[in-house]
């Protein structure tokens, strides 16, 4: 399922047969939400890292405003491409 800002609140098809009154389902959704946490947080050093090096590179270089900004747009197309799926 491919998510879009308008959708994204919408219940994936994987929750569609969720019974949140079952036994043990409050220990599944906090398995869960500490897995999605966990997830996040490392995406986000991850995130940090990639541009600390970006920036690092833009430095060493001395890149001028208009080297800047097209390889800010390369790198979150980079970046937009991985969010789908594919390899960095």
């Amino acid at each position: 399922m491919q998510m879009k800002r308008c959708d994204r609140n919408q219940m994936p098809a994987l929750w569609s047969g969720f019974d949140a009154a079952a036994p043990g389902s409050d220990q599944t959704v906090t398995l869960i939400k500490g897995a999605r946490a966990e997830a996040m947080a490392d995406a986000a050093v991850k995130y940090s890292g990639h541009l600390d090096r970006l920036a690092t590179h833009v430095a060493n270089e001395g890149l001028s405003a208009a080297e800047i900004v097209e390889l800010m747009r390369q790198e979150s197309e980079q970046l937009g491409r991985a969010g789908r799926g594919a390899a960095i």
